[in-house]
């Protein structure tokens, strides 16, 4: 298993899940989170929270649960209308804040990955935020972890982040049957963009 593999199957993964049409479990995760709940509408597993961008109102919360870090994985011209300063908001909440941009298919790379892997290695006894704008691509990033940190297979680690709309895959929906990741053999340019049009 090589990371060029790993990130060809994020980055197929990632167009298929902007191309999605949002299932029952997409619905409840807004595209702005605020309010009272922002936690309860994301994904937990283990010390790590996956979401949507939540409002400055949620860092108080955030901050109860014992989030510690922030990484945020939207682009600089998403953030322009964002209406508060959220590297601010997390500074004034005692937290840690990184921009680990993936504005688009390029941004996915073995980089991408390793910045947040060194976010979740460290120990500061606290919890993680993992946020994009509605939960998507930080849901991608953190399977993508999950594969080549954790040891889980791309299969298990997408069902992992089932709950945030990214499984099942529109090509499930849309064939009414359930299909499997699994790492293909490597070939001499080991990219899934070989051959195709």
């Amino acid at each position: 298993m090589t990371i060029r593999v790993l990130v060809s199957v994020c980055m197929l993964l990632a167009l298929a899940g902007c191309a999605a049409t949002p299932g029952p479990a997409a619905t409840s995760l807004p595209a702005v989170a605020t309010g009272p709940g922002f936690i309860e509408r994301s994904l937990s597993d283990g010390d790590a929270i996956i979401g949507a961008q939540p409002g400055a109102i949620d860092f108080d919360a955030l901050r109860a649960a014992g989030v510690t870090r922030v990484v945020n994985v939207r682009g600089a011209d998403e953030m322009t209308s964002l209406g508060f300063d959220e590297p601010a908001t997390a500074a004034a909440a005692g937290m840690r804040y990184v921009n680990v941009p993936l504005a688009g298919a390029s941004d996915y790379t073995p980089a991408a990955l390793e910045a947040f892997a060194r976010e979740m290695a460290l120990e500061d006894g606290g919890k993680l935020l993992l946020h994009c704008g509605s939960g998507s691509r930080a849901g991608l990033l953190y399977a993508a972890w999950l594969v080549q940190y954790r040891g889980q297979t791309p299969d298990a680690a997408m069902r992992t982040v089932a709950p945030l709309g990214l499984w099942p895959l529109p090509l499930e929906r849309m064939l009414g049957r359930s299909l499997s990741l699994q790492f293909a053999d490597p070939v001499e340019s080991d990219s899934f963009e070989q051959g195709a049009d």
